[in-house]
Protein backbone atom coordinates (compact mmCIF):
# COMPACT_ATOMS: atom_id res chain seq x y z
CA UNK A 1 0.00 0.00 0.00
CA UNK A 2 2.90 2.59 0.35
CA UNK A 3 4.44 1.94 -2.50
CA UNK A 4 0.59 2.60 -4.04
CA UNK A 5 0.26 5.64 -2.17
CA UNK A 6 3.86 6.88 -3.11
CA UNK A 7 3.14 5.98 -6.78
CA UNK A 8 -0.31 8.32 -6.70
CA UNK A 9 0.71 11.02 -5.36
CA UNK A 10 -1.50 10.10 -2.61
CA UNK A 11 0.65 12.34 0.33
CA UNK A 12 1.53 14.88 -2.10
CA UNK A 13 -2.30 16.09 -2.52
CA UNK A 14 -4.02 14.42 0.34
CA UNK A 15 -3.48 15.55 4.17
CA UNK A 16 -4.92 12.52 5.69
CA UNK A 17 -7.11 9.66 6.05
CA UNK A 18 -10.25 11.60 8.05
CA UNK A 19 -10.41 14.85 9.85
CA UNK A 20 -8.44 13.70 13.08
CA UNK A 21 -5.25 13.15 10.72
CA UNK A 22 -5.53 16.45 8.99
CA UNK A 23 -4.87 18.54 12.10
CA UNK A 24 -1.25 18.66 12.59
CA UNK A 25 -0.86 19.67 8.77
CA UNK A 26 -3.60 22.55 9.17
CA UNK A 27 -2.44 23.77 12.35
CA UNK A 28 0.90 24.27 11.03
CA UNK A 29 -0.67 26.24 7.56
CA UNK A 30 -2.63 27.98 9.96
CA UNK A 31 0.79 29.76 11.86
CA UNK A 32 1.52 31.19 8.99
CA UNK A 33 -2.41 32.50 8.46
CA UNK A 34 -3.12 30.25 5.65
CA UNK A 35 -6.10 28.27 6.57
CA UNK A 36 -8.12 25.05 5.13
CA UNK A 37 -11.62 23.82 4.28
CA UNK A 38 -11.18 19.88 4.68
CA UNK A 39 -12.24 18.41 1.23
CA UNK A 40 -13.53 14.83 1.39
CA UNK A 41 -11.82 13.07 -1.67
CA UNK A 42 -14.91 10.93 -2.51
CA UNK A 43 -16.08 11.43 -5.84
CA UNK A 44 -19.17 9.81 -7.79
CA UNK A 45 -20.64 7.47 -5.24
CA UNK A 46 -23.48 5.52 -6.32
CA UNK A 47 -26.20 4.58 -3.43
CA UNK A 48 -28.05 6.21 -0.77
CA UNK A 49 -26.01 4.84 2.15
CA UNK A 50 -22.73 6.40 0.31
CA UNK A 51 -24.68 9.65 0.04
CA UNK A 52 -25.76 9.38 3.94
CA UNK A 53 -22.17 8.83 5.09
CA UNK A 54 -20.20 11.49 2.68
CA UNK A 55 -23.05 14.14 4.44
CA UNK A 56 -22.39 12.69 7.72
CA UNK A 57 -18.54 13.22 6.77
CA UNK A 58 -19.12 16.81 5.81
CA UNK A 59 -20.98 17.51 9.19
CA UNK A 60 -17.69 16.18 10.67
CA UNK A 61 -15.92 18.44 8.88
CA UNK A 62 -18.53 21.38 9.91
CA UNK A 63 -18.76 19.95 13.87
CA UNK A 64 -14.55 20.17 13.12
CA UNK A 65 -14.65 24.21 12.44
CA UNK A 66 -17.04 25.62 14.64
CA UNK A 67 -14.30 25.94 17.40
CA UNK A 68 -11.56 26.02 15.15
CA UNK A 69 -10.45 29.47 12.92
CA UNK A 70 -7.92 27.08 10.53
CA UNK A 71 -11.33 25.87 9.22
CA UNK A 72 -12.77 28.95 8.09
CA UNK A 73 -15.20 27.05 5.42
CA UNK A 74 -16.45 23.60 4.90
CA UNK A 75 -17.03 22.52 1.13
CA UNK A 76 -19.70 19.51 -0.58
CA UNK A 77 -19.16 17.94 -3.60
CA UNK A 78 -22.92 17.23 -4.91
CA UNK A 79 -22.16 14.23 -7.11
CA UNK A 80 -21.31 12.91 -3.25
CA UNK A 81 -24.52 13.54 -1.63
CA UNK A 82 -26.60 13.16 -4.37
CA UNK A 83 -28.04 10.56 -7.36
CA UNK A 84 -26.00 12.35 -11.20
CA UNK A 85 -28.48 10.85 -13.36
CA UNK A 86 -31.38 13.09 -10.94
CA UNK A 87 -29.08 15.98 -10.88
CA UNK A 88 -29.00 15.55 -15.27
CA UNK A 89 -32.68 14.54 -15.53
CA UNK A 90 -33.75 17.67 -12.98
CA UNK A 91 -31.76 19.67 -14.84
CA UNK A 92 -33.10 18.66 -18.20
CA UNK A 93 -36.41 19.65 -16.97
CA UNK A 94 -37.87 15.94 -17.17
CA UNK A 95 -40.43 14.59 -14.90
CA UNK A 96 -39.60 12.56 -12.21
CA UNK A 97 -41.01 9.36 -10.96
CA UNK A 98 -42.75 8.56 -7.70
CA UNK A 99 -39.71 6.93 -6.54
CA UNK A 100 -36.94 8.99 -8.03
CA UNK A 101 -39.11 12.08 -6.11
CA UNK A 102 -38.35 10.38 -3.41
CA UNK A 103 -34.88 10.30 -3.71
CA UNK A 104 -34.80 13.64 -5.31
CA UNK A 105 -36.38 14.77 -1.81
CA UNK A 106 -33.53 13.05 0.50
CA UNK A 107 -30.81 15.27 -2.02
CA UNK A 108 -32.56 18.52 -1.10
CA UNK A 109 -32.42 17.31 2.68
CA UNK A 110 -29.03 16.26 3.34
CA UNK A 111 -28.21 19.96 1.22
CA UNK A 112 -30.77 22.02 4.07
CA UNK A 113 -29.07 19.21 6.69
CA UNK A 114 -25.34 20.88 5.52
CA UNK A 115 -26.54 24.70 5.04
CA UNK A 116 -28.36 24.73 8.66
CA UNK A 117 -24.99 22.89 10.88
CA UNK A 118 -23.14 25.68 8.59
CA UNK A 119 -25.04 28.58 9.62
CA UNK A 120 -25.16 27.41 13.16
CA UNK A 121 -21.56 26.82 13.02
CA UNK A 122 -20.69 30.24 11.69
CA UNK A 123 -18.88 28.40 8.86
CA UNK A 124 -19.01 29.11 4.51
CA UNK A 125 -19.97 26.02 3.11
CA UNK A 126 -18.61 26.04 -0.59
CA UNK A 127 -20.44 23.88 -3.14
CA UNK A 128 -18.46 22.50 -5.52
CA UNK A 129 -19.34 22.78 -9.06
CA UNK A 130 -19.94 19.90 -11.85
CA UNK A 131 -19.80 18.59 -15.13
CA UNK A 132 -21.91 20.80 -17.41
CA UNK A 133 -24.70 18.26 -17.66
CA UNK A 134 -25.86 18.49 -14.28
CA UNK A 135 -25.13 21.74 -13.03
CA UNK A 136 -28.81 23.14 -13.91
CA UNK A 137 -30.01 20.39 -11.62
CA UNK A 138 -27.31 20.79 -8.75
CA UNK A 139 -28.82 24.76 -9.19
CA UNK A 140 -32.41 23.46 -8.49
CA UNK A 141 -31.27 22.94 -4.93
CA UNK A 142 -28.14 24.82 -4.38
CA UNK A 143 -29.63 28.38 -5.64
CA UNK A 144 -33.04 28.42 -2.84
CA UNK A 145 -29.99 27.78 -0.17
CA UNK A 146 -28.23 30.94 -1.21
CA UNK A 147 -31.67 32.72 -0.60
CA UNK A 148 -32.95 31.46 2.70
CA UNK A 149 -28.95 31.27 4.54
CA UNK A 150 -27.77 34.20 2.92
CA UNK A 151 -29.74 37.13 4.27
CA UNK A 152 -27.48 38.84 6.08
CA UNK A 153 -24.13 36.99 5.76
CA UNK A 154 -22.26 34.39 3.74
CA UNK A 155 -23.37 30.74 4.77
CA UNK A 156 -23.57 29.54 1.23
CA UNK A 157 -21.40 30.01 -1.73
CA UNK A 158 -21.32 28.11 -5.13
CA UNK A 159 -18.68 27.88 -7.60
CA UNK A 160 -18.78 29.45 -11.06
CA UNK A 161 -16.09 27.80 -13.66
CA UNK A 162 -15.15 30.57 -16.33
CA UNK A 163 -13.89 27.81 -18.80
CA UNK A 164 -17.59 27.02 -19.72
CA UNK A 165 -19.21 29.48 -22.65
CA UNK A 166 -20.91 32.37 -21.01
CA UNK A 167 -20.72 31.45 -17.52
CA UNK A 168 -19.27 35.58 -16.62
CA UNK A 169 -22.88 36.53 -17.79
CA UNK A 170 -24.64 33.58 -15.25
CA UNK A 171 -21.89 35.66 -12.68
CA UNK A 172 -23.81 38.98 -13.96
CA UNK A 173 -27.43 37.59 -13.58
CA UNK A 174 -26.64 36.14 -10.01
CA UNK A 175 -25.53 38.98 -8.87
CA UNK A 176 -28.64 41.20 -9.75
CA UNK A 177 -30.91 38.18 -8.74
CA UNK A 178 -28.87 38.79 -5.27
CA UNK A 179 -29.63 42.58 -4.71
CA UNK A 180 -33.14 42.10 -6.38
CA UNK A 181 -33.72 39.95 -3.75
CA UNK A 182 -31.30 41.00 -0.63
CA UNK A 183 -29.58 38.08 -0.26
CA UNK A 184 -25.61 38.15 -0.54
CA UNK A 185 -23.84 35.93 -3.09
CA UNK A 186 -20.65 34.02 -2.61
CA UNK A 187 -19.31 32.75 -5.23
CA UNK A 188 -15.57 30.72 -5.64
CA UNK A 189 -14.18 31.58 -9.32
CA UNK A 190 -12.39 28.66 -11.02
CA UNK A 191 -11.40 28.07 -14.40
CA UNK A 192 -12.56 24.47 -14.25
CA UNK A 193 -11.30 20.61 -13.78
CA UNK A 194 -13.68 18.67 -16.67
CA UNK A 195 -12.84 20.37 -19.99
CA UNK A 196 -11.16 17.02 -21.78
CA UNK A 197 -14.51 15.31 -20.25
CA UNK A 198 -16.55 18.01 -21.59
CA UNK A 199 -15.51 18.21 -25.05
CA UNK A 200 -15.28 14.11 -25.53
CA UNK A 201 -19.01 13.91 -24.45
CA UNK A 202 -19.73 16.68 -27.20
CA UNK A 203 -18.02 15.04 -29.74
CA UNK A 204 -19.86 11.82 -29.01
CA UNK A 205 -23.22 13.24 -28.84
CA UNK A 206 -22.51 15.50 -31.79
CA UNK A 207 -22.76 18.64 -29.97
CA UNK A 208 -21.44 21.91 -29.85
CA UNK A 209 -19.04 21.74 -26.73
CA UNK A 210 -20.08 23.61 -23.92
CA UNK A 211 -16.31 24.85 -23.03
CA UNK A 212 -14.71 28.16 -24.71
CA UNK A 213 -13.12 27.43 -27.57
CA UNK A 214 -9.25 28.39 -26.68
CA UNK A 215 -7.65 29.27 -23.43
CA UNK A 216 -8.05 32.83 -24.05
CA UNK A 217 -11.83 33.12 -24.52
CA UNK A 218 -11.20 31.20 -20.76
CA UNK A 219 -8.66 33.74 -19.37
CA UNK A 220 -10.96 36.64 -20.80
CA UNK A 221 -13.97 35.08 -19.30
CA UNK A 222 -12.30 34.91 -15.61
CA UNK A 223 -10.39 38.30 -15.90
CA UNK A 224 -14.05 39.61 -16.73
CA UNK A 225 -15.95 37.56 -13.49
CA UNK A 226 -12.78 38.82 -11.34
CA UNK A 227 -13.35 42.70 -12.22
CA UNK A 228 -17.43 41.92 -11.53
CA UNK A 229 -16.70 40.55 -8.11
CA UNK A 230 -14.32 43.55 -7.23
CA UNK A 231 -16.29 45.99 -8.02
CA UNK A 232 -19.27 44.47 -5.12
CA UNK A 233 -17.03 43.53 -2.47
CA UNK A 234 -18.79 45.84 -0.10
CA UNK A 235 -21.94 43.96 -0.81
CA UNK A 236 -21.24 39.99 -2.20
CA UNK A 237 -18.29 37.79 -1.29
CA UNK A 238 -15.68 35.91 -3.96
CA UNK A 239 -12.54 33.45 -3.30
CA UNK A 240 -10.43 33.89 -5.99
CA UNK A 241 -9.46 30.35 -6.57
CA UNK A 242 -6.16 30.02 -9.05
CA UNK A 243 -2.60 29.52 -9.12
CA UNK A 244 -2.59 31.84 -12.15
CA UNK A 245 -0.05 34.15 -11.00
CA UNK A 246 -1.01 36.95 -13.07
CA UNK A 247 -5.02 36.76 -12.16
CA UNK A 248 -3.87 37.32 -8.41
CA UNK A 249 -1.58 40.02 -9.22
CA UNK A 250 -4.32 42.02 -11.07
CA UNK A 251 -6.60 41.39 -7.69
CA UNK A 252 -3.73 43.18 -5.31
CA UNK A 253 -3.51 45.71 -8.16
CA UNK A 254 -6.64 46.32 -8.12
CA UNK A 255 -7.09 46.12 -3.86
CA UNK A 256 -3.98 48.91 -4.27
CA UNK A 257 -5.57 51.13 -6.63
CA UNK A 258 -9.21 51.41 -5.29
CA UNK A 259 -8.22 51.43 -1.89
CA UNK A 260 -9.48 48.06 -1.32
CA UNK A 261 -7.61 46.17 2.11
CA UNK A 262 -5.89 43.14 1.25
CA UNK A 263 -7.71 41.53 3.79
CA UNK A 264 -10.91 42.05 2.98
CA UNK A 265 -13.49 40.49 4.53
CA UNK A 266 -15.39 39.00 1.48
CA UNK A 267 -12.18 38.63 -0.38
CA UNK A 268 -10.75 35.22 -0.28
CA UNK A 269 -7.70 33.59 -2.24
CA UNK A 270 -7.71 29.90 -2.38
CA UNK A 271 -5.23 27.36 -3.59
CA UNK A 272 -4.72 23.31 -3.62
CA UNK A 273 -2.94 21.69 -0.91
CA UNK A 274 0.41 20.49 -2.10
CA UNK A 275 0.52 22.76 -4.62
CA UNK A 276 1.77 26.58 -5.21
CA UNK A 277 2.65 26.86 -1.93
CA UNK A 278 4.74 30.23 -2.69
CA UNK A 279 1.23 31.71 -3.87
CA UNK A 280 -0.23 30.73 -0.97
CA UNK A 281 2.00 32.18 2.02
CA UNK A 282 3.45 35.48 -0.03
CA UNK A 283 -0.19 36.34 -0.23
CA UNK A 284 -1.22 35.47 3.95
CA UNK A 285 2.23 37.88 4.38
CA UNK A 286 0.78 40.77 2.23
CA UNK A 287 -2.45 40.46 4.72
CA UNK A 288 -4.45 38.89 2.12
CA UNK A 289 -7.26 35.95 3.27
CA UNK A 290 -6.03 32.55 2.03
CA UNK A 291 -6.90 29.22 2.37
CA UNK A 292 -5.66 25.60 1.12
CA UNK A 293 -8.08 22.82 -0.17
CA UNK A 294 -7.37 20.21 1.53
CA UNK A 295 -8.35 16.69 0.66
CA UNK A 296 -8.60 13.85 2.85
CA UNK A 297 -9.66 10.05 2.58
CA UNK A 298 -9.11 6.73 2.36
CA UNK A 299 -6.74 5.84 -1.13
CA UNK A 300 -9.23 3.81 -2.39
CA UNK A 301 -11.83 6.62 -2.71
CA UNK A 302 -9.55 9.25 -2.89
CA UNK A 303 -7.74 8.03 -6.74
CA UNK A 304 -10.12 9.62 -8.80
CA UNK A 305 -9.73 13.04 -7.11
CA UNK A 306 -5.94 12.28 -7.33
CA UNK A 307 -6.10 11.57 -10.75
CA UNK A 308 -7.79 15.00 -11.83
CA UNK A 309 -5.27 16.64 -9.53
CA UNK A 310 -2.19 15.10 -10.95
CA UNK A 311 -4.00 15.65 -15.35
CA UNK A 312 -4.02 19.26 -13.44
CA UNK A 313 -0.23 19.27 -12.16
CA UNK A 314 0.77 17.55 -15.60
CA UNK A 315 -0.51 20.49 -17.83
CA UNK A 316 1.44 22.87 -15.55
CA UNK A 317 4.77 21.72 -16.42
CA UNK A 318 6.20 24.50 -18.13
CA UNK A 319 5.21 26.45 -14.34
CA UNK A 320 7.80 24.49 -12.27
CA UNK A 321 10.60 25.78 -13.10
CA UNK A 322 8.81 28.75 -12.13
CA UNK A 323 7.55 27.23 -8.56
CA UNK A 324 10.94 26.01 -8.24
CA UNK A 325 12.59 29.45 -8.22
CA UNK A 326 10.42 31.00 -6.59
CA UNK A 327 10.82 28.69 -3.35
CA UNK A 328 14.06 28.64 -3.19
CA UNK A 329 13.90 32.89 -3.59
CA UNK A 330 11.41 32.35 -0.63
CA UNK A 331 14.07 30.34 1.60
CA UNK A 332 16.72 32.75 0.99
CA UNK A 333 14.19 35.25 1.93
CA UNK A 334 13.54 33.77 5.58
CA UNK A 335 16.77 32.64 5.58
CA UNK A 336 17.82 36.06 5.72
CA UNK A 337 15.64 37.60 7.76
CA UNK A 338 15.34 34.86 10.41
Amino acid sequence: MKHLIGFTGYEQFCAGQDVTSCASMTEKLAQYKVYSVLDYANEHATSAIDYDHNAAVVLETIEAAKNNSAYPFAVVKPSAIGFFKLYQKMGAGHKLTTSEQLIWTAMQQRFEQLAAAAAQAAVVLMIDAEESWIQDGVDLLVLPLLVKYNCDKIVVALTIQLYLKDRNLVFKRLLKDADEKGYVLGVKLVRGAYMEKERSRAAALKISAPVCETKDATDVQYRDALQNAMQVLNRHFCIVATHNQSDINWVVDYCFKNNIPLGNANLWFSQLYGMRDYISFSLAEQGANVFKYVPFGPLEQAVPYLIRRALENSAMKSQTLQECMMLKKELQRRKING
